[in-house]
């Protein structure tokens, strides 16, 4: 369960109503113009993290919630952002938080923090890692269905995979056709409606 109250609570200790803006779904948003180390916070809406250098689509998050929050790092990650909806943003110096988080003894709500993001870490690194090329399609069409039901049916489901994977479409695309074929999904226009049985083995 994501701990949005402790979360909510760092965030509030840095947040300055003046600072946030809105964006559009589909705008990009980059921390890698800063020199300083910054946090981006997103206060509504949902948000896709992707790896800036081969665009990989990591995870999706929703308000609230912060990226950029460790402090051992020097320097602003290769990550950027991208809305999936409407969102409402903040971004702010980690310094601020940093200082923040000594003053108002906010340690507590930065460990149930940090405790929800390595949880995450964890369960998408084991769906990926040393697992089949069927295996990462099955995984992802488990983690598609799983994503809240607007984004789920806003979402092509061959898009969807080949972001999180880097497959070649055409492999995704023929398992998506045999899986649809042999009743273990149902898609519509592309959409992932339902997951009836998604077999062990393809």
């Amino acid at each position: 369960m994501k701990p949005a109250e402790h979360i909510t609570k760092l965030i509030t200790s840095v947040s300055d109503s003046t600072r946030i803006q809105n964006s559009r779904e589909r705008q990009i948003i980059s921390l890698q113009q800063y020199t300083d180390p910054m946090c981006f916070i997103l206060h509504k809406g949902t948000a896709a993290i992707y790896r800036g250098y081969d665009h990989l689509l990591l995870s999706h998050i929703k308000g609230p919630h912060i990226m950029g929050l460790n402090l051992l790092l020097e320097k602003n990650s290769e990550l950027y952002f991208q809305a999936r909806s409407s969102v409402a943003y903040e971004i702010v110096p980690r310094s601020r938080f940093e200082k923040n988080i000594k003053e108002q003894d906010l340690w507590e709500p930065l460990a149930y923090y940090f405790m929800f993001s390595s949880k995450r870490f964890l369960q998408n690194n084991f769906i990926s890692s040393g697992v089949s090329t069927y295996d990462l399609v099955r995984n992802n069409l488990i983690a598609l269905m799983n994503e809240d039901e607007d984004l789920r049916l806003a979402t092509n489901t061959c898009d969807y995979i080949q972001e999180k994977t880097l497959l070649s479409r055409s492999g995704i695309m023929k398992m998506l056709r045999d899986l649809k074929h042999g009743g273990h999904i149902e898609l519509h226009r592309g959409v992932l409606i339902t997951i009836n049985n998604l077999p062990a083995k393809y």
